[in-house]
Order: structure tokens, then C-alpha cells, then sequence
């Protein structure tokens, strides 16, 4: 027997939301496990910080460097504060 157009248009909905649901059971596990491997990364080496920065920077210099804009800026604000990067100086726990 076929479903009137009502009623499979509320169990298209139905599944829709289903999946949309799922998707974002997956998305929260997905971003657990990202912060769990960062924290891993972390403690495992204290250099990541500072290549986590290096990459900042590097994503920042080049947005800027896309705009038409003229902006001034120095190390800090690019995040290089290079003085605190003394990588070689800090002991593993």
C-alpha cells in the first residue's frame, strides 16, 4: 500500500534529522579525539607549541598579505614572540 505524500514527506524529515543528528555525534567524538592527540602531542614534546605558533603566524602573514590593505605589525602580534620559543632550554617531564 502506498504512503500518502504527507506521510513520506514526514518520514523524509524523520530520516533527515536522523542523519543530521548522527553527523553531529560524529563531529563531537571527532573533536574529542583531536583534543585528546593534541594534548598527547604536547606533553609528549613541547616543540609542538611552538610549531602550533609557527603555523599561526604563517595562516595570519598570509591573510594579510591577501588584503589590499597596508598593515604594520611586529613579531608579537604575529604571535612569534621569539624570545619565549627557546625550545632547547625546556626539559621534558
Amino acid at each position: 500500500m502506498p504512503l500518502k505524500p504527507s506521510r513520506l514527506l514526514h518520514k523524509k524529515q524523520a530520516e533527515r534529522a536522523k542523519f543530521i543528528v548522527e553527523k553531529a555525534e560524529q563531529d563531537k567524538r571527532s573533536a574529542i579525539i583531536r583534543a585528546q592527540l593534541i594534548g598527547q602531542a604536547i606533553a609528549n614534546n613541547p616543540a609542538f607549541l611552538a610549531l602550533r605558533q609557527i603555523e599561526a603566524a604563517r595562516e595570519i602573514s598570509h591573510a594579510i598579505s591577501a588584503s589590499a590593505n597596508k598593515v604594520f605589525l611586529d613579531s608579537n602580534d604575529l604571535l612569534l614572540n621569539l624570545q619565549q620559543l627557546n625550545v632547547s632550554s625546556r626539559q621534558k617531564k
